[in-house]
């Protein structure tokens, strides 16, 4: 299997639910009036579920079960299947009532649902035992980013290291270039990651070039980690690589990102003003103190912003890394910080253009100038606005509270900056959903 494999697969996937979808809506039709019933009769039919169609596969792509890389047990299959169909027999129902008023079919929708994680489950077992094409590769150079590699790449049934060719390099000298090449067209590899800042590599380039040639598929190990962590490789990081990588002509992407933002604003603003009275009054009810907690963050190109949000802790700790006794969540804190109601009036900094839905979650001033000295080019997650979810808090299940800790989350801003799209924003949209239904995530 190829690169290209990956992605084909993934149709695939798409294509293979979207039939098993059909079929289960035939069947259960079928079983309903205890006769296979027509092509016209089945039909007539589609355009009342494609509601929940569009739900269950939406449902599928943020479970991850479009993520053919994924590592995954059976057990956690069938729960994304299982949370993913029940959630949409869930929605379905409701919509039935709601807007079906003369036809509610709940009996086919039960015996639907039954069949789909029947079929779902079945055929994806099926793919996977007919995934014997192994994408065969070598990983040259890189240090720790090539242990981190081979780690991952170990682990996932897709993919099969040949580890012969690993020490070529570090023993350079006792290869001629002729037999390092031979050595490696030997193998029969699909994938070649090398580290090109190395220059005992960058020798060898001309002769890769040449293997190219013959359909391996040759890649820098910077793009490869991206491709597999689906973050940035901090070593391959400079101004140099922003200029060469980055977009800087994106009007368009962001005229459109900012009107997005307009439109979810409207139904954030209406929950605002719904809930609004009643934490004002839970929190002052509490303690007597301040509703807002305003702070001062850090927006695009370093300018300085000021949020909102409801206070959750006794005072303000300024984004300070530290265990204090006396600064602790409120009891109607943790409930607004567990159903994130307390963000909230952050939407009016969204209003202003301070901050994006999307984008790299902001810092508070004095951290971020004790980060900027740590880690760096940290700067260079302030070239995009900052947002309320980021690429970041759909990928790491912790909060940041140490420079390691966010040395980590800024490999996911990185990528982000570097890949940001409509599409990805989108995706970033979705998973948030899940992040915040599943109360994980950062």
């Amino acid at each position: 299997m190829s690169i290209w494999g990956i992605n084909i697969k993934k149709y695939g996937l798409f294509m293979m639910d979207t039939s098993v979808f059909l079929l289960s809506l035939y069947f259960a039709l079928s079983i309903r009036l205890l006769e296979l019933v027509s092509a016209r009769y089945f039909l007539s039919h589609i355009p009342t579920f494609l509601i929940i169609y569009i739900v269950f596969i939406v449902g599928m792509y943020i479970m991850g079960m479009y993520e053919v890389l994924q590592i995954g047990s059976r057990l956690k299959k069938i729960k994304s299947l299982t949370y993913v169909t029940f959630a949409a027999g869930l929605f379905g129902t409701t919509f039935f009532y709601l807007f079906h008023n003369d036809y509610t079919p709940k009996t086919v929708l039960a015996i639907q649902l039954a069949l789909l994680l029947t079929f779902s489950f079945l055929l994806r077992l099926l793919s996977d035992s007919q995934n014997k094409n192994k994408i065969k590769l070598a990983i040259i150079g890189g240090g720790k980013y090539k242990e981190e590699l081979e780690k991952t790449v170990k682990e996932n049934p897709s993919f099969e290291i040949e580890n012969s060719v690993q020490g070529l390099i570090e023993d350079f000298d006792r290869y001629s270039e002729k037999n390092i090449i031979d050595i490696i067209k030997s193998k029969h590899l699909n994938i070649l990651v090398l580290d090109l800042s190395d220059t005992k590599i960058i020798k060898l380039l001309p002769s890769i070039y040449d293997m190219s040639k013959a359909g391996i598929k040759i890649m820098d190990i910077s793009l490869f980690y991206e491709f597999i962590f689906k973050k940035a490789m901090l070593s391959s990081i400079s101004y140099n690589w922003f200029f060469k990588e980055v977009k800087v002509d994106t009007k368009i992407y962001e005229l459109i990102k900012r009107i997005i933002d307009l439109i979810l604003c409207l139904p954030v603003l209406v929950v605002w003003a719904i809930l609004h009275p009643w934490v004002w009054w839970t929190i002052k009810k509490g303690d007597g103190k301040e509703v807002y907690s305003v702070q001062e963050r850090v927006g695009r190109y370093n300018k300085k912003i000021y949020i909102k949000k409801y206070r959750t802790m006794t005072f303000t700790d300024a984004g300070v890394w530290h265990d204090n006794s006396e600064n602790k969540i409120t009891e109607v804190g943790a409930f607004l910080r567990k159903t994130r109601i307390d963000e909230l009036p952050q939407v009016f900094a969204v209003l202003r253009g301070d901050l994006s839905f999307i984008g790299p979650r902001t810092d508070n001033t004095n951290l971020w100038k004790n980060l900027e000295t740590q880690i760096e080019n940290y700067n260079l997650r302030y070239s995009v606005t900052p947002g309320l979810s980021g690429w970041a808090q759909v990928n790491m299940d912790y909060q940041p509270r140490t420079v390691e800790d966010t040395r980590e989350r800024f490999r996911y801003d990185l990528y982000y900056v570097k890949n940001r799209s409509v599409i990805l924003d989108i995706i970033i949209i979705l998973k948030t959903i899940k992040t915040v239904l599943g109360r994980e995530g950062s």
